[in-house]
């Protein structure tokens, strides 16, 4: 699949995405691209994983996770395909876009991300993290600047 690599510490990475600054800009993001989006399936997906968003500022990551891991997971992916997009400080090296073998791995940075919605994200290493965005961010000219790749590279 056609992703784009990072180097991290995945775990260092979740810490960051589900910080209180990454996710307040992760819901002005998200508010301001709701009200231009046509597709009514994607703007409820959106509009959960705000929710999920300003629960994990109460609770925490790992609460959130506790009571249901799938959507924390979900929700992490989606925070790092909008913050890379946007180019928001992470603890991540860019290693470019390359066909990654995904085949098999866990999907989502907590390895429980069962969605087909949104983003997806994989470990691949202990260094390493793939990301393949599947839904289109909205701006205008986007696509003369992203064509879309095998994967579906899309955000």
């Amino acid at each position: 699949m056609r992703c784009l690599r990072f180097r991290t510490d995945p775990a260092t990475l979740v810490e960051a995405l589900a910080s209180e600054p990454i996710l307040r800009l992760y819901l002005a993001s998200q508010e301001a691209e709701l009200p231009s989006l046509a597709d009514r399936g994607l703007s409820a997906h959106l509009r959960r994983l705000n929710g999920l968003a300003a629960q994990a500022m109460v609770v925490g990551i790992t609460t959130l996770a506790k009571r249901d891991a799938a959507h924390a997971d979900a929700l992490l992916s989606d925070v790092l395909a909008v913050a890379t997009w946007h180019g928001w400080e992470l603890p991540l090296q860019a290693l470019g876009e390359d066909d990654v073998d995904v085949e098999g791995l866990p999907r989502g940075l907590l390895g429980a991300d069962p969605g087909r919605e949104g983003a997806s994200v994989w470990v691949v290493d202990h260094a390493t993290v793939a990301l393949a965005r599947n839904r289109e961010a909205g701006e205008a000219d986007w696509h003369e600047h992203h064509p879309r790749g095998a994967g579906g590279c899309s955000h």
